[in-house]
């Protein structure tokens, strides 16, 4: 298996170098050059669609967060959280998801049942909205840029998959999937002499979802709705760089772009930050239109280096939370 992740990763390294090959470095950094502090404002997109994507977060709780947690503090674990999604190897972008939980318990006493709790629910509002963000997309260009056989069969088996994955996962999640997992586990030896207390654990998870899902509908649907905003905000980034590229490209058109590049990058997870996959898989995506490879490749270049420029920022952001005193919680 540890051959097959190498391969994969190699593999990306390889679509980067010939589809940079392709085009020429000189080319792509001529145009990068040229834009100089029309650069700077792409830094700034970003912030906010972390803050509606916290929010969502902070909505999908089995519990109300306590006082003593600020929205802004749940915004720098989860930059934490998804910074190390990006950067552990071989975690299929998980690998900063149990960080977020650790941080929580640790700094503010949020048992890791909770924490684990909103990560799940999160991911199902997440896969929900990012379902309805890709069908607004389509929608709304469908007589002005229509997609091509290619990217429309590409997308409709996406669709399909991911909902059914995400409604499966709800269903799962308010019947009681851990206890289930337990019981099978148990039946066939998994768990050795920890039972007991692995089995209280997989209970407790599966009585805080449950109750989100049976007392909480309304935070379900704020989880979904500011999610659906993160994803939304992604557009006016699109749009920004198309216009400093000089790519004809209006805002609806601009969801259309940002909706197939989320679901590139959903579906290429398998590769380590998708690098390569995501630069070669928009140059496919705009060349699907007519767009010259040239600046099609430059635009996911500037995507990548804002990416390196926030992880930068959320790994120094991580050294300064690990350094820094744990609040007292309050009683909850």
């Amino acid at each position: 298996m540890k051959i097959v992740k190498w391969l994969l990763i190699a593999l990306g390294i390889y679509i980067l170098y010939t589809t940079v090959e392709a085009v020429g470095f000189k080319t792509i950094m001529g145009h990068i050059v040229s834009l100089k502090f029309q650069l700077l404002p792409l830094l700034f997109f970003y912030p906010f669609i972390f803050y509606f994507d916290t929010l969502g977060w902070s909505y999908s709780f089995p519990k109300k967060l306590p006082d003593n947690i600020p929205l802004r503090n749940l915004y720098f674990i989860r930059i934490v959280g998804e910074t190390l999604n990006a950067v552990i190897p071989f975690s299929a972008s998980l690998g900063g998801e149990p960080v977020k939980a650790e941080l929580l318990k640790r700094r503010y006493d949020i048992p890791l049942s909770e924490g684990f709790a909103s990560i799940l629910i999160v991911h199902t509002t997440f896969w929900i909205s990012l379902n309805l963000f890709v069908i607004g997309g389509i929608v709304m260009t469908l007589k002005t840029l229509p997609l091509t056989p290619l990217l429309w069969n590409s997308v409709l088996i996406f669709l399909i998959v991911l909902g059914t994955v995400a409604v499966l996962l709800i269903i799962g999640l308010h019947y009681g999937i851990f206890r289930q997992v337990h019981a099978i586990g148990n039946k066939w030896k998994w768990w050795g002499t920890f039972s007991y207390a692995k089995a209280k654990k997989f209970l407790k998870l599966d009585d805080q979802i449950k109750r989100f899902y049976t007392t909480n509908p309304k935070r379900f649907l704020f989880s979904i709705f500011f999610n659906f905003l993160g994803w939304f905000t992604g557009v006016f980034e699109v749009y920004y760089m198309a216009k400093i590229l000089n790519m004809p490209i209006g805002f609806a058109e601009a969801w259309l772009f940002e909706a197939l590049i989320q679901v590139l990058r959903i579906v290429t997870f398998f590769i380590p930050s998708s690098i390569g996959a995501q630069e070669g898989g928009i140059v496919l995506i705009f060349s699907q239109f007519g767009f010259p490879k040239q600046l099609s490749l430059t635009f996911a270049i500037l995507r990548r280096v804002r990416e390196i420029a926030w992880i930068s920022f959320g790994l120094t952001l991580w050294s300064f939370i690990e350094d820094k005193p744990v609040i007292s919680p309050k009683k909850r």
